[in-house]
């Protein structure tokens, strides 16, 4: 397969090598002038490093350059449609969508579409090669690259003539963890040739807090099969087992950014519980469109996890934070989950909406959360109270609606909002694992972690009954819980409007010299550079429905300073409870 140092320069050879000018009176000519071919791996794998390299100018979604804008650079594109009336001073890469030309339109470099068409080409002028490939690029997205999914790039790579290709996967899991560590996956994957290929994947999950040897009572797994239908790769069907830790909540905060707090601050963002099981699902994935949709069931065994003792850089001595209990048993669902995302880039929009909506039900439960023991504040005596009942869950439905706008004010000025809901929509109250809380750097960074949880963390239990016997020497090797993880329902509110600075400097140690004849020694220095400032505001609450106390209505309010992905922001609670906080974040807050 083809890596990234040899991406780069095929991009370039394939827009620059056999220049034509695309001004042609007859579209017919026009038409003639595009190669329209076969997507090969080369191809695949340069386009996706195109896209990923940080100095090409990024869209996402439908985009529009109006006439009069000149745009200095390359472009990569994700989506569409991609509609030029300006200058681009540079070539075009777009991935899934086409490109409509007006007459105005002005490319000095070449076109290449994958996964779309080029309209317009007639009237256009066009410095370079214009290729298309109408075969889609099947991709992930993680962080803001493109992650090719229709193989893993690989030397390992196996093809097979007549039947498709082959490869032995080795990656890390989603997330370092105090529950997993750092899970590392390993597995053969499988995929026929054809334009309705089967995929194949079948993975172990090796999880480091089990330590060096490999116990398969340890171990999780994840085998997918997935069926292409249509033609089009927009729809499959597929099937899963699995074993795998998985957050309760992952929404607020980014798998980087939670692993890597964990790794090096002890500080873990998330909660855990383990779900084995299998599920059957649709998917309708149109490339280029955006919109997607997914209909699921699954039928599962959940289990609560205490948490471990993973290594962290720093304060590695220090206990990590009990994990919640969950409600365990056997469970039928049945969800929905549905995206519509026009934004100008996913990795740091400028205009476009981002809508997310899933509704879960479920068909068959049999969960109970299990009894636990704890000691009231002032119980010093032998006996312990029993702090937590055992508590079944018959069944509930439960939704969850993620919707973000994001505005462009002026060419360097961005005005966001972002409004997230969520909880029982049937009025009964949710099993642990199934519930919402706020606070922290992914929400409410005003105040600390799951600030807003509805009394879930007040206590701290056990699952031992034998620490009604011997407390000290129980304590010392029981693993300690939180009774409930959240509240019931939830929503939240952000806002958040960003500007750009531009500072420079320009030092020359002899800036008298206008004779260019002059050979004397000199030094100067420029520096340039243009950080994001932002400013924000969020407020939330959640509320319970088993009768437990409501979380009250908190806000904040906060500034910072980007470079890049890269943010430093200081936020102030606005309402009683919180704390004035410095914290980092790698990527754009929502």
């Amino acid at each position: 397969m083809l890596k990234t140092k040899a991406g780069l320069p095929l991009i370039a050879a394939l827009l620059v090598t056999s220049p034509l000018t695309a001004q042609v009176a007859d579209p017919s000519t026009a038409a003639d002038s595009v190669a329209t071919l076969e997507l090969p791996d080369e191809v695949a794998d340069a386009v996706i490093d195109f896209f990923n390299d940080p100095r090409r100018i990024h869209y996402s979604g439908p985009t529009t350059i109006p006439r009069g804008e000149v745009i200095q650079g390359d472009v990569a594109a994700l989506g569409g449609p991609f509609r030029l009336a300006g200058r681009i001073e540079g070539s075009i890469v777009v991935v899934n969508g086409t490109v409509e030309l007006d007459s105005a339109a002005v490319v000095t470099g070449g076109i290449l579409v994958v996964g779309g068409g080029v309209t317009g080409l007639e009237n256009a002028r066009v410095g370079g090669q214009v290729l298309v490939y109408p075969a889609p690029l099947e991709y992930r997205e993680e962080e803001g690259r493109l992650i090719d999914i229709s193989w893993n790039s690989s030397e390992d790579e196996v093809r097979i003539p007549g039947w498709g290709r082959s490869d032995f996967l080795i990656t890390t899991g989603n997330s370092y963890n105090r529950v997993e560590g750092l899970p590392i996956t390993f597995g053969p994957l499988i995929e026929t040739a054809g334009s309705n290929p089967l995929r194949v994947r079948a993975l172990a999950i090796y999880r480091t807090e089990s330590g060096l040897t490999l116990d398969t009572e340890e171990m999780g797994y994840f085998v997918r099969a997935e069926q292409f239908l249509g033609g089009h790769r927009n729809l499959r069907i597929g099937a899963t087992a699995h074993s795998l830790v998985d957050p309760i909540e992952d929404w607020h905060i980014s798998d980087l950014e939670s692993g890597l707090s964990t790794f090096f601050f002890h500080r873990d963002f998330r909660d855990h519980y383990e779900r084995e099981g299998a599920s059957l699902f649709l998917d309708l994935d149109p490339p280029g469109q955006p919109y997607s949709l997914r209909l699921e069931t699954r039928w599962e065994q959940h289990e609560s996890l205490a948490s471990g003792s993973p290594w962290s850089l720093f304060n590695n001595s220090e206990p990590w934070r009990p994990q919640p209990l969950v409600a365990e048993g056997d469970i039928g669902t049945i969800a929905v989950r549905a995206n519509y995302d026009t934004r100008s880039d996913a990795d740091n929009p400028s205009t476009g909406w981002y809508m997310e909506g899933r509704v879960e039900r479920s068909v068959y439960s049999n969960l109970t959360r299990p009894e636990a023991y704890g000691f009231t504040p002032s119980d010093f005596g032998p006996l312990a109270s029993i702090a937590v009942p055992a508590q079944e869950y018959d069944g509930f439905t439960t939704a969850m609606v993620d919707l973000r706008r994001y505005n462009r004010v002026d060419p360097t000025s961005r005005l966001n909002f972002r409004f997230v809901a969520g909880g029982s929509i049937d009025g009964n109250r949710l099993p642990p694992q199934r519930q919402h809380a706020l606070g922290g750097e992914g929400s409410l960074p005003g105040y600390s972690f799951f600030r807003a949880d509805c009394g879930a963390r007040e206590q701290t239990v056990y699952r031992e009954s034998g620490l009604l016997e011997n407390r000290p020497l129980a304590l010392a090797s029981a693993s300690a819980y939180f009774p409930n993880y959240g509240c019931d329902a939830f929503a939240l509110f952000q806002a958040e409007y960003r500007g750009k600075l531009s500072l420079g400097f320009r030092w020359d140690s002899a800036p008298w010299r206008d004779d260019p004849e002059d050979e004397g020694e000199s030094l100067a220095f420029d520096w340039d550079i243009s950080p994001v400032w932002a400013v924000f505001i969020d407020a939330g609450r959640g509320w319970s429905y088993d009768g437990g106390p409501d979380s009250d209505l908190i806000a904040d309010a906060g500034v910072g300073i980007l470079l890049d992905k890269f943010g430093v922001y200081l936020a102030t609670p606005v309402s009683s409870g919180g704390e004035l906080n410095l914290f980092v974040r790698i990527g754009p807050r929502f």
